[in-house]
C-alpha cells in the first residue's frame, strides 16, 4: 500500500477564455461554509484518463469547467490578488509546461516553453515570481524560480534527489518544498523511501530539513499568519493530514481515519482547511473535496463526484461567491 501512494504522489508531480463544459451545480451547503471560490484538478471524461481546471464555490455549489482540453490541466496555483491562475499543461505523449490564464477572458499564455518537464507552479506572495520544478538541468527535477516581468529563470536547487511541492512563506522570504530520498536505485524504483519537508531561505540559500518523520511528507502549506504548516503524510499503509511549527517542531496528525487524505489549502480567512479524500489510486476509487477547521473538526464532504478531484486551491482577494 505505501508503495502504491509513493508511486502516486511522485507520479502527480510528472505526470479557450471561457467556460467550454456545462456547468454541473451542487446544493448549496450550510451558510457559515465559505463563500470564496475554490479552483480544482477533476477528471470531465467518464474514461478517466484526462484532469482538467473547474471552479466551485467554498459550499460545493457552482461548480464549472475552466478549462477543458486534451491530456492533464492540473498542479494550480491562484495570483495573489485573484484575477489569474497558473496550471500545468500536459498534452498525451508530452511534457509539461506551465500557462497562465485569467478567470475572464483572454488567451492562456506558455511560461515555460521548454524541451524538459516544468511543473508544479506556485505564485509568490508579492505576484511577481513563480517557484516551480523541472529537469532542464538534470535527471531528476529541481526548484527554480521565475521572474515574471522578464522571463529569467533561477536554479535554487541543485541535488541528486528528487524535488516537489513548493509553497512559499506568507512573507516571501522562503520556500518549502519535499525532498525525496529513496535510499537506492532498486528503492526508486519501486517507489520506496522518505519524503522530507525541507526550507529554502532565499537571501542566503540555506536548505534546513524540518521533518525526519520518515513515510513521505509533502503537498506543504503554510497557515495565513506563518505560524504553522500543514501537509500529508503516508506511512504505515495510510495517508493523513498533519501538522507542524513553523521550526520544524511538533509534528501531530491533524485527521485519522480509514480513507487516504491529500492537499490540505488554508482558505484565505485562515478558518477552514480544504483536502481532497477517499481510496483508490490503483484507478478504481474517487477522491472528493472536503472542508475542516484547522484543529480538524467539524468535517463536511463539499461534492461527490463521480471521478477524482485533486490540485485544488482557494481564489484569494474579492472573489466571492453570490
Amino acid at each position: 500500500m505505501r508503495d502504491r501512494l509513493l508511486h502516486a504522489a511522485l507520479a502527480a508531480v510528472w505526470c479557450a477564455a471561457a467556460p467550454v463544459h456545462t456547468s454541473e451545480a451542487a446544493a448549496a451547503g450550510p451558510p457559515d461554509l465559505p463563500r470564496h471560490e475554490l479552483i480544482l484538478a477533476r477528471h470531465s471524461d467518464a474514461a478517466r484518463t484526462d484532469y482538467d481546471v473547474w471552479r466551485m464555490c467554498g459550499d460545493g455549489s457552482q461548480l464549472a469547467a475552466l478549462v477543458v482540453e486534451e491530456g492533464h490541466q492540473f498542479q494550480l496555483s491562484v495570483a495573489p490578488d485573484g484575477s489569474e491562475f497558473l496550471y500545468t499543461s500536459r498534452p498525451p505523449g508530452g511534457k509539461g509546461d506551465i500557462w497562465r490564464r485569467g478567470f475572464g477572458r483572454g488567451e492562456p499564455v506558455n511560461l515555460t516553453d521548454h524541451p524538459a518537464n516544468d511543473v508544479q507552479p506556485a505564485w509568490s506572495p508579492d505576484g511577481k515570481r513563480v517557484a516551480f520544478f523541472s529537469d532542464r538541468d538534470a535527471e531528476k527535477p529541481d526548484l527554480y524560480l521565475l521572474e515574471l516581468e522578464d522571463g529569467s529563470v533561477t536554479r535554487l536547487t541543485d541535488n541528486a534527489f528528487h524535488d516537489s511541492g513548493a509553497a512559499w512563506s506568507p512573507d516571501g522570504g522562503s520556500i518549502l518544498f519535499t525532498r525525496y530520498f529513496p535510499g537506492s536505485e532498486e528503492a526508486a524504483e519501486r517507489r520506496e523511501g522518505a519524503g522530507e519537508i525541507f526550507r529554502l531561505d532565499l537571501a542566503s540559500g540555506e536548505e534546513v530539513q524540518l521533518t525526519e518523520l520518515g513515510g513521505y511528507n509533502g503537498d506543504v502549506t503554510y497557515a495565513p499568519d506563518g505560524s504553522w504548516i500543514a501537509f500529508h503524510r503516508a506511512a504505515d499503509g495510510g495517508v493523513e493530514l498533519w501538522r507542524i511549527d513553523a521550526d520544524g517542531s511538533d509534528p501531530r496528525p491533524l485527521t485519522d481515519t480509514p480513507i487516504d487524505e491529500y492537499t490540505p489549502r488554508f482558505s484565505p480567512d485562515g478558518g477552514w482547511i480544504a483536502f481532497t479524500a477517499g481510496s483508490g489510486h490503483d484507478g478504481l476509487g474517487t477522491f472528493d473535496l472536503y472542508l475542516m477547521r484547522p484543529d480538524g473538526s467539524d468535517r463536511r464532504l463539499l461534492n461527490a463526484a463521480p471521478n477524482t478531484e485533486a490540485w485544488h486551491e482557494w481564489r484569494p482577494g474579492e472573489h466571492t461567491c453570490r
